[in-house]
């Protein structure tokens, strides 16, 4: 009956309809996916972050999974591409930067890009190893510089500009920070407020308006209502999970009633935690917080606001 409820609440017209769902932006995290899967997206994206306007592309993937050698605990990329030059791509969309030491994934994801190629044979080449580029999208400064990009590749310490030539890179951008190419900032802030409207892009470039056209396909879409309900559901089925559980564990300890309490303010702030990480904004966080708890706007705002400044 719980569940009826939920799909109910998030399948209406009435949301559907709503400014919140269509102004969404590329940041969220069902958005970029459902974007990223556009091989042309991906060549406007990464073209305007490599600062190569020639850049092709032969595949793209999303949401593409990549086990270690023993088939065992692997990455999931957000996105992954493949240029007609052979390189490789992996671009994760990263809304909460203070969950994970995004510098170690990095070297985690830039292994495990290599492990297809070495499972291919016993007798694969090193030198067969495809260049790898892995690029983290963030809306903080991982390393206070106050750069829109940071960009890593393995150097020799004793001789300055000596490069080791492993054909690895590493790219942090940031989306708070202004400090690079015009074409690069206006990227990130198109990413941060979707809409060729917004002031802060500093040139409207032709791949931001190419992608932005692809944006408003992809949110007229069926699949878009489809993939953001989905992520929806998926948040507030954890939030009711967790709290259900946690509630019966207090009300064995304090009561039944209290207990229900607790639970009740434990799958509040799952549902929190859950869709922020997927990127929703915080008037969507709120809007659901009204609709799966019957709260008033005034009460999820205060919950929403108290939760947030305790994490």
């Amino acid at each position: 009956m719980e569940n009826q409820v939920i799909h109910a609440l998030i399948s209406t017209e009435e949301y559907r309809e709503s400014p919140d769902f269509m102004n969404v932006n590329l940041s969220d995290f069902a958005l970029f996916l459902a974007v990223m899967k556009h091989k042309e997206a991906q060549e406007c994206v990464l073209s305007i972050i490599l600062d190569e306007p020639d850049l092709r592309l032969t595949q793209v993937r999303v949401e593409d999974v990549i086990l270690n050698k023993n088939g065992r605990r692997g990455i999931r990329l957000d996105a992954w591409a493949l240029a007609e030059d052979s390189r490789q791509f992996a671009t994760e969309m990263q809304n909460d930067a203070s969950e994970d030491d995004l510098r170690k994934r990095s070297r985690y994801y830039q292994g495990l890009l290599d492990t297809p190629a070495l499972k291919a044979g016993k007798h694969t080449k090193y030198r067969h190893l495809p260049s790898t580029i892995v690029i983290f999208i963030t809306q903080t400064d991982l390393f206070g510089m106050d750069r829109a990009m940071y960009t890593f590749t393995e150097r020799c310490h004793q001789i300055p500009g000596m490069e080791l030539g492993d054909e690895t890179m590493k790219i942090f951008l940031n989306m708070s920070s202004k400090n690079e190419r015009d074409e690069l900032v206006s990227l990130l802030q198109y990413m941060k407020n979707s809409t060729l409207s917004n002031p802060e892009i500093i040139i409207l470039d032709d791949r931001i308006r190419r992608l932005d056209a692809i944006v408003t396909e992809v949110k007229q879409s069926e699949e878009w209502e489809d993939a953001h309900m989905s992520i929806l559901s998926t948040g507030i089925d954890i939030g009711r999970k967790v709290g259900h559980e946690e509630g019966l564990e207090e009300g064995r300890k304090e009561g039944r009633k209290e207990g229900r309490k607790e639970g009740r303010l434990e799958g509040i702030h799952a549902i929190i935690n859950v869709l922020r990480e997927h990127g929703l904004t915080d008037s969507e966080i709120i809007q659901q917080l009204c609709k799966s708890f019957r709260l008033d706007t005034g009460t999820a705002e205060k919950m929403f606001h108290d939760f947030s400044h305790h994490d």
